[in-house]
């Protein structure tokens, strides 16, 4: 009789990478968090914001002038740049 393959064998689970994604996810959330703290960069990226605030009132006022439906840019979050 042939040995069937158990999919919660612990050398699966290990050959699948489950543990070496659940490192790096904690390891991301380390990182994330120290550049955080950074001053620098959150006020680099808080103007970054601004800017983007900026130009998406511009743009919309000329939409608005043609008749069109306003766009909406999202935020930059830390995250986006790891």
């Amino acid at each position: 009789m042939s040995k069937k393959k158990s999919y919660m064998n612990q050398s699966n689970l290990i050959a699948e990478g489950v543990f070496s994604k659940l490192l790096k996810l904690i390891k991301d959330k380390n990182i994330v968090n120290k550049l955080k703290k950074d001053k620098v960069l959150t006020k680099d990226l808080s103007n970054l914001n601004k800017l983007t605030q900026d130009t998406e009132d511009r743009i919309n006022k000329d939409l608005q002038s043609l008749g069109k439906k306003p766009i909406k840019l999202s935020k930059f979050t830390i995250k986006d740049f790891i």
